[in-house]
């Protein structure tokens, strides 16, 4: 992947990591901002403001695992066909060096 793609995958995943984040944790300060109105108390806020930062964080380092597990197997993947594309070869050469000294023989 050259370096542009590389570039707009990293913003992707910026983007994507910050949705995951403020999503839950936007949610969960409205339920208790409604709940803290309508029942006239301030612990809902609090309470749900941390289980909504809790799971922005959880949502995030399961996005970036996913994506490092992802990465790691297309490389793996591209290591395994250079080396079999290299085994070929050296297979290619090597058979036609064995022709060539039956040949003068």
């Amino acid at each position: 992947m050259d370096n542009k793609g590389k570039a707009l995958k990293n913003i992707v995943l910026v983007s994507q990591i910050s949705i995951c984040v403020m999503v839950p944790l936007f949610v969960c300060v409205a339920l208790g901002v409604w709940l803290d109105g309508k029942l006239n108390t301030n612990l809902f806020s609090l309470v749900l403001s941390i289980l909504g930062i809790a799971a922005g964080g959880r949502n995030a380092y399961a996005l970036v695992k996913a994506t490092i597990v992802q990465d790691e197997a297309k490389r793996k993947r591209e290591e395994e066909a250079l080396i079999k594309e290299k085994v070929e070869r050296y297979n290619r050469e090597h058979n036609n060096n064995e022709r060539e000294e039956k040949i003068k023989r």
